[in-house]
């Protein structure tokens, strides 16, 4: 049974030079982005991390959209209830190829991907168990590793799954009554509540994958070291690092961050998702790389760019 459990996320991927960024997603897919930017709290010109995108899908203007489709004069004399009823349709029929216009669009890019351009930096020990935030194939195709030892806890495309991505904001309901005990709705209130479909439709569905991936959560009890390789730790995913933590209660955990990250946020992320903060280390990515002792159990740097982590 492995005792060391690698997670890695997009800065993996990213490490290895590998177009994997939020800024490559927004030129590949530049018009669609432009096209819908004033739904968003994001400015889809400007360079975000990538968890920013994520977060942004949590911050769609509803209002906006309806607005946009709405040209209901109810004061006109040609106005007719049955246009009520087909503002509802429109909005249903626009909201969702909202939706699949932005799934379609992210799996076009991800599948593009070529990671067979990327080369190994790293001899991983044998028989460690791997978790990937990561959509490609890196892992199996850069490393070798075999596939059954990798969990892609959102999806694989070489696979064909479909991949999991999303805002983690909770969605706050519009009340049906007013403090009066009055209701609040209008004969717009369907067509407005089916303007909000993409805040359901875009939010990363965590309880789900966790219940769906609970097999191979029970096989961490016997985790002694984890190492975190590229994973901003945003509160998206601290639901994954939380259960992670409550199963592997007494593991150390080591973090792989680029300089320009912060130390402290990592550490703030991972004692609010329950861990030990003695159990903490954190390092920068060519400080990790140049140690002689790479991890907590002392593997030695065998090469400056080809280590035994």
């Amino acid at each position: 049974m492995s005792k060391k459990l690698y997670i890695v996320g997009n800065g993996f991927d990213l490490w290895h030079d590998l177009p994997t960024s939020y800024w490559d997603f927004s030129k590949f897919a530049y018009e669609l982005l432009s096209e819908i930017e004033n739904y968003y709290a994001l400015d889809f010109n400007q360079y975000n991390p990538w968890h920013d995108f994520e977060n942004a899908l949590g911050d769609f203007d509803p209002d906006a959209f309806f607005d946009s489709y709405n040209e209901i004069d109810v004061s006109a004399d040609n106005f007719r209830p049955s246009f009520i009823y087909g503002l509802e349709d429109e909005i249903t029929e626009q909201t969702n190829t909202h939706v699949d216009t932005i799934r379609e669009a992210f799996t076009d890019w991800i599948n593009q991907i070529d990671v067979s351009k990327a080369i190994a930096k790293l001899k991983f020990p044998e028989y460690s168990l791997f978790m990937s935030f990561n959509y490609t194939s890196t892992l199996q195709t850069v490393y070798g590793i075999d596939g059954n030892r990798i969990l892609h806890i959102h999806g694989n495309s070489e696979k064909l799954d479909e991949l999991v991505f999303g805002h983690g904001e909770e969605i706050h309901e519009n009340p049906a009554y007013d403090e009066d005990g009055e209701p609040t709705g209008d004969m717009f209130s369907d067509a407005r509540g089916n303007a909000r479909y993409p805040l359901y439709a875009l939010k990363k569905p965590v309880d789900e994958v966790l219940a769906r991936h609970e097999d191979y959560f029970d096989k961490l009890h016997n985790i002694e070291n984890i190492i975190v390789i590229g994973h901003s730790l945003n509160k998206i995913d601290h639901p994954y690092f939380r259960k992670i933590n409550q199963v592997a209660s007494n593991a150390y955990w080591t973090v792989v961050y680029y300089p320009e990250e912060l130390e402290s946020g990592f550490i703030q992320s991972l004692i609010d998702c329950g861990v030990n903060p003695e159990h903490i280390q954190c390092y920068e990515y060519d400080i990790w790389i140049s140690q002689i002792t790479t991890d907590l159990e002392g593997a030695e740097t065998t090469h400056m760019h080809s280590i035994v982590c």
